[in-house]
């Protein structure tokens, strides 16, 4: 007899990948929010009490407030990376420039700290692009 309820693909988790070195961020972040802890650091609990304003957990997924009210979630960059590939050379892609990338990426709702640079470096080393520069 078949299970009942949605259908779900379990991923296999590789053991070379090693942990986004970036992601130390969002565990602050997180900590505070799920825990109220602070780091020991004066300095760096000032700043996480004051740029924790602009996040907000949503059923345990940290997501970032834009500012223009757009609920953006935090994604690894590794899945970024896979996102602006496949909105700059995609079915649908154009071969846009990294600020429209970002942009496109943001109004889709994605964050993760190195998009601008995630994007210079999708444009610059594309061969298509390469083309037309």
């Amino acid at each position: 007899m078949a299970p009942s309820g949605p259908e779900v693909m379990e991923l296999e988790e590789d053991p070379a990948v090693e942990p986004d070195p970036l992601d130390g961020w969002r565990t602050l972040y997180l900590d505070y929010l799920l825990y109220d802890m602070l780091p020991i650091d004066k300095t760096k609990a000032r700043w996480l009490a004051r740029r924790d304003k602009s996040f907000i957990l949503v059923e345990v997924e940290l997501y970032k407030w834009s500012h223009t009210g757009i609920l953006q979630l935090y994604i690894p960059i590794e899945q970024g990376k896979l996102l602006l590939s496949d909105i700059h050379s995609g079915v649908y892609g154009h071969h846009a420039t990294p600020r429209t990338l970002v942009g496109n990426a943001f109004r889709q709702g994605f964050y993760w700290p190195t998009i601008v640079a995630n994007a210079e470096q999708i444009v610059r080393t594309y061969e298509g692009c390469q083309y037309y520069a």
